[in-house]
């Protein structure tokens, strides 16, 4: 796959290679800041995993809660969620999510709800 076409398929992959492309070039002679550089396109990367597992622990607070029905406010926001991690979901950052884990810690949270609040689950 070409530069191009990864940049337009797969945003946070592309910005890993990118950045390693630019740790590969050699820095004599050279007055760019290639490891900055690196780093700041490696970030912007990363911001967009960050979102989408942050969407992803919204999804999954919301599915724990307990509410069989979200209030109005939070229909609003479960479409703007969706949509948000519709623009920047990509192969490689599902491959990052470790859903599994997220759902565990969501799990312990409910339980722990549970526990300090009788009837939580049942409101």
């Amino acid at each position: 796959m070409t530069s191009a076409t990864l940049y337009g398929e797969d945003f946070y992959a592309w910005t890993q290679q990118q950045a390693a492309l630019l740790r590969r070039l050699p820095s004599a002679g050279n007055e760019l800041d290639l490891e900055h550089l690196a780093e700041e396109i490696e970030n912007l990367g990363r911001s967009d995993l960050r979102v989408a597992q942050s969407l992803c622990e919204h999804f999954l607070k919301l599915e724990y809660s307990g509410l069989t029905e979200p209030a109005n406010h939070w229909c609003d926001k479960i479409v703007e969620w969706r949509v948000q991690l519709e623009k920047i979901l990509t192969r490689s950052i599902e491959a990052k999510l470790d859903l599994l884990s997220q759902y565990r810690v969501a799990l312990r949270l409910v339980r722990r709800l549970e526990r300090d609040i009788p009837g939580f689950m049942s409101r």
